[in-house]
């Protein structure tokens, strides 16, 4: 995939690695430079905080869905930086060090978002709480719960939700990888991963990557009719 191939509302999934730690960030295309191998893309935020990418020792890596074939694709090597318009808005911009992706060769590096109500069960509790299911990829899950739900790294958990659009109901169980605070810490975001990939997730991943493609499609037909 060519940069020239990105359009303006496509959704890109920012990795960001230092070390053993990663962080992954998803945003929206503003518009492609082509001749000087960059990309405007909305401002990326974390905790109402506009997260910086010019830290020493990070790699940064791009991915993206190609409007054409509807792979996922990787740009690695980019960098990141923020910048102000002459109306005071802020953007940054990708840089990129070679304008052709490849194929992303790992199933889960895409996360769609899916903003819905569900359940969340820890450990071996019997009691549900409620949750905003945030993401899922192929390989983990994503929710959102307020503080006072007591959460453990490592936890096992068993999570609940219905599709809003097909009704098709989940049950998966994950394991506690990680977390953020957000909203000044009166809600937290915790990242789970499943112990096994399945079909049936990454089906369901893929029908969403498929229905986010043809929205982008229509965007794109809109814009240049």
């Amino acid at each position: 995939m060519h940069i020239s191939e990105i359009n303006a509302g496509m959704t890109a999934q920012i990795v960001a690695a230092r070390g053993v730690r990663t962080m992954e960030f998803e945003t929206k295309v503003i518009d492609v430079n082509v001749e000087e191998m960059t990309m405007k893309i909305e401002p990326i935020y974390r905790e109402n905080k506009l997260v910086g990418f010019d830290i020493e020792g990070i790699m940064l890596v791009l991915f993206i869905i190609n409007s054409s074939d509807g792979k996922v694709y990787q740009f690695n090597n980019i960098s990141i930086h923020s910048f102000k318009d002459a109306d005071g808005n802020i953007y940054q911009e990708v840089s990129f060090n070679n304008p052709d992706g490849k194929v992303a060769n790992r199933r889960g590096a895409i996360r769609v978002w899916l903003g819905m109500d569900g359940k969340v069960k820890l450990g071996n509790a019997v009691e549900e709480h409620a949750v905003t299911i945030k993401d899922i990829s192929a390989t983990g899950i994503a929710f959102i719960c307020d503080e006072s739900t007591e959460v453990e790294m490592g936890m096992p958990l068993t999570i609940t939700f219905s599709d809003e659009k097909s009704r098709k109901p989940f049950i998966l169980t994950a394991n506690v990888v990680r977390y953020a605070d957000i909203e000044d810490h009166k809600r937290i975001v915790y990242g789970c991963r499943f112990k096994n990939e399945s079909d049936m997730v990454s089906k369901y991943v893929n029908e969403k990557q498929r229905e986010k493609l043809k929205a982008t499609r229509t965007i794109d037909r809109y814009r240049k009719s």
